[in-house]
């Protein structure tokens, strides 16, 4: 609920587009540029614009809209031109120097502005020389560092004030800089503007919090130093011979006392700390306000006009502390409420006041984050920033798996195909998939699985058929691994033969967008190591082909020329890319994105030929995580897609909207309603489209769908129209095959999802082996994967006549929106964009194909409490395509 209602960057709506900001920020640079010729040139009229005009409009920019000062910052700017253009090193600032970042801060600032008057108040050319040292150590920064952490995190002089008057903006500008975070910076001002410094106070170390506190505390009294002691040094330069060393102890008095009043005020008030901060940041700018008048360049106002600035700073520093007061006790209200009325909440542990929160501690030396109740534990190490690769985020893929070492009965039950999950995987119910066990209080959990025990082999106690002896497997993905799985379940003397093609043990292929942008290459994304064909009775034929069906004899028959025999045989071989009738697609620079090789290829190509600009033909769910992918390894992407909207038949046309809104965001370019028409031999590439225009790039991949890898079976003489055609019971038109997964056309579909196959599977197991199983197709739900952003749909999205159409859009600037679909009382689709807490029980609600009738009157109201508190469970032999 907390991120719902403070939503990250990436989950606001960008105003403008990217090439906006860039545009922007050239025309804020050219200024810099400008005045700083102007200082050098005239220093008097440079002076009077940098001091009273310019300077003046930051702390109150900042209070107002801190984000558009940090989107348009000439610092800032240069310091994001090296990762821009490619050659920034992008290192970790060091642990011992972002410990002390904000210290390093407040000594530049006080040791600037302290030598404002005797140096830069009447040195034009000091300001000028000043202004270049700063623009061009951001450079340097950025040059060396990763993010913004170069500058902005660790060295900018005014980041103390930023985080100091920054703390909840009146108006929010979402970060246009880092269209992928990078994690650079702890509690980020860019990334959630609203809860940075909240969550800065709340959860960072005693010590950190110390620093922002000591400069919120002694900045009144500096500033009240700087304008009276002694008013010589600001008036009259000639006096500074005898000044200077009496302002400086005597501001260092002042500061002091400053710093005591706040502690005292800190220890005595009814007031938390961030409030207290508020309100001294809002005293040294009335303070700034009304002395800087009577002193700075000996310019006198009129008394009228100082009361009316002063009124108008005054209102707006009051405004500032009433909001950041009541932002404060929103967020803890919305805390305290993430317990209430959760279906898997336990009755003991939603109502208790010391579960507002949860805290997961991952061992043994990993870090300790503090949640919102009912946050997965995937969520948590993210937010942690532990390397995570997670694939489906529906405990299918096997991708996530921890070691729970304290409190598992502060976790949400295990469900029974995380059950499932994991009894394949080998693991004991000492783990949990983290994207499927939510935090109801504190965890200590461990993503180390070698201290824990290998479960023996699952049993499925059914009268098996003695006389299937020999299976034979075809398919070393996830059908096919489930395949053998449930066989060896089932089954525990025939042999099992398992063909695949591919070099590599199965693996998570909805995590290969990856391998584009990470550095580990396949480490993290295989779901079952080599360890686990031996322990199941499993003989993995890996890198070979089965080249012919010889039905006649029950043979397989490989590329290596032998032949394996079968009683039964169950056909897993996947898909394969499609690639569209264009001219020119099979040409070097022109890639697929179907398997992990297919992603090494892409980022190998892109590093030898240096590539920058990319294009995507395809935008479905693997042609924007593809962009994404593209666009994070610091590719200038654009998507070329023929239908006018993303996503069409899996989100409405709002949802197509705003998912086009978050990408342009980002900085990917949209070709929408354009078809490829011929890839031209050129260098770079060059692509024709359908309205005549040509784009160049220098890389393409294509995402134009899959077509199922059935030639084999057409070769054996099965019935296969597009993919091979199975029953209910995944039996083909041979009773003695099988298939299951995205080869397989169940009742004219095929596919081609993850917890599809891999439900399919299990019933082609369990038949081919002489129990008895049903497939019961389930509404589809489609998620788009590794974006920055959750977008989910089940079931029918544009309905029929007479359906109920319920949605749902927060007022603000947040990407969130829901819509149900309801057809005589029955829930039959959904869509959900953004975050949501309530996301998983309307989907479970959708494949239950709930009776919703009696809830209609909150669900209109916008209110989703109802399908969370009357989630259905599901049974545990449900075949449900929303699996986990």
């Amino acid at each position: 609920m907390l991120a719902a209602e403070y939503p990250s960057y990436l989950e606001m709506h960008q105003r403008l587009p990217v090439t906006a900001w860039h545009i922007l920020r050239g025309v804020t640079l050219t200024a810099a540029f400008a005045l700083i010729a102007v200082l050098f040139a005239a220093p008097p009229t440079g002076l009077i614009a940098w001091w009273l005009f310019i300077l003046p409009c930051v702390p109150l920019l900042l209070m107002l809209a801190p984000g558009l000062w940090r989107n348009v910052c000439p610092m800032a700017s240069l310091n994001q031109v090296p990762r821009l253009l490619g050659f920034s090193r992008s290192l970790r600032v060091p642990r011992w120097l972002a410990r002390n970042a904000i210290l390093i801060q407040v000594a530049f600032y006080f040791a600037l502005i302290s030598t404002r008057a005797p140096v830069f108040d009447h040195n034009g050319r000091a300001v000028g020389a000043l202004m270049l040292v700063a623009l061009g150590a951001a450079f340097v920064g950025g040059v060396i560092f990763r993010g913004k952490s170069g500058w902005c995190g660790t060295f900018c002089p005014l980041m103390p004030v930023q985080r100091l008057y920054g703390q909840t903006p009146a108006v929010v500008v979402p970060n246009s800089h880092c269209s992928t975070c990078v994690g650079c910076t702890a509690n980020c001002l860019d990334f959630n503007p609203r809860l940075a410094v909240i969550a800065d106070v709340q959860e960072s170390s005693a010590y950190r919090v110390g620093q922002l506190k000591v400069f919120a505390g002694v900045f009144p009294g500096f500033v009240l130093a700087f304008f009276t002691v002694p008013n010589s040094i600001v008036g009259a330069p000639a006096h500074l011979g005898v000044a200077t060393g009496t302002f400086y102890l005597m501001a260092g008095l002042y500061m002091l006392v400053s710093l005591g009043v706040f502690a005292l005020l800190d220890l005595l008030l009814p007031v938390s700390a961030l409030v207290l901060m508020a309100v001294f940041g809002a005293l040294a700018l009335n303070l700034h306000n009304v002395l800087r008048f009577t002193t700075a360049f000996h310019v006198a106002k009129p008394v009228w006009l100082r009361v009316v600035e002063g009124l108008f700073v005054a209102s707006i520093t009051a405004t500032f502390v009433v909001r950041t007061y009541r932002h404060e006790h929103r967020v803890a209200a919305l805390k305290e409420a993430s317990t209430l009325g959760r279906a898997d909440v336990p009755s003991d542990v939603r109502r208790s006041p010391a579960d507002k929160t949860s805290e997961v501690r991952f061992a043994p030396t990993g870090p300790r984050v503090v949640v919102p109740t009912a946050t997965t534990l995937l969520e948590a190490a993210e937010r942690a920033e532990l390397p995570v690769e997670a694939g489906c985020r529906m405990g299918v893929c096997g991708a996530d798996p921890v070691a729970v070492l304290d409190g598992g009965q502060r976790l949400s039950p295990l469900g029974a195909d995380e059950r499932s999950t994991l009894e394949r995987l080998g693991l004991s119910e000492g783990c949990r998939m983290a994207c499927c066990a939510r935090v109801l209080g504190q965890v200590d959990v461990s993503f180390d699985l070698t201290s824990i025990p290998t479960l023996a082999l699952p049993r499925v106690e059914v009268v098996y058929d003695r006389t299937v002896e020999h299976v034979v497997v075809v398919g070393n993905g996830i059908a096919g691994t489930t395949a053998a799985d449930h066989v060896r379940r089932r089954h525990p003397d025939c042999s099992i033969d398992l063909i695949g093609e591919e070099l590599h043990p199965t693996y998570n292929r909805m995590g290969i967008s990856r391998l584009v942008y990470g550095r580990s290459a396949m480490a993290g994304l295989h779901l079952v190591e080599a360890e686990w064909y031996e322990r199941h009775g499993v003989t993995a034929w890996l890198n070979t082909l089965a080249t012919r069906v010889d039905r006649n004899q029950r043979e397989v028959v490989l590329g290596t020329g032998e032949r394996l025999s079968y009683d039964r045989l169950i056909l897993a071989m996947g898909a394969t890319a499609f690639l569209p009738p264009v001219a020119g697609i099979e040409q070097p620079g022109v890639f697929v994105m179907r398997r992990a090789d297919d992603a090494m290829a892409v980022r190998t190509y892109a590093q030898r030929h240096d590539a920058r600009r990319a294009l995507v033909i395809g935008g479905g769910l693997l042609g924007l995580e593809v962009a994404y992918a593209l666009h994070r390894f610091g590719l200038r992407t654009t998507v070329v897609h023929r239908s006018r909207s993303l996503l069409r038949g899996q989100l409405d046309a709002h949802g197509s909207e705003l998912l086009e809104h978050y990408f342009v965001g980002l900085g990917i370019d949209l070709m929408l309603g354009n078809a490829p028409q011929a890839i031209l031999d050129a260098s770079p590439l060059a692509l024709r489209l359908s309205d005549g225009d040509t784009i160049t790039a220098d890389v393409v991949v294509v995402c134009a769908g899959i077509r199922p890898c059935a030639g084999l079976a057409a070769e054996a003489g099965l019935e296969v129209r597009r993919g091979v055609v199975v029953d209910d019971h995944m039996r083909t038109s041979d009773p003695a095959i099988f298939a299951a997964g995205d080869v397989a056309e169940h009742r004219g579909v095929t596919d081609g999802l993850w917890p599809v196959a891999v439900a399919q599977a299990e019933v082609a197991a369990a038949n081919a082996v002489g129990d008895s199983r049903v497939y019961d197709r389930q509404p589809r739900r489609r998620i788009l994967k590794g974006v920055g952003l959750n977008v989910q749909s089940a079931g029918e999205v544009e309905g029929e006549p007479g359906d109920e159409d319920i949605h749902f859009q927060p007022t603000g600037d947040e990407l969130r929106y829901w819509k149900l679909l309801v057809r005589h009382g029955e829930l039959v689709g959904a869509e959900v964009f953004g975050t949501w807490p309530e996301a998983g029980p309307v989907f479970d609600a959708v494949a239950a194909h709930a009776h919703v009738q009696p809830l209609l009157a909150r669900l209109r109201n916008g209110d989703l409490t109802p399908l969370a508190v009357a989630a259905p469970t599901a049974e545990p032999d449900a075949l449900s395509g929303d699996r986990g």
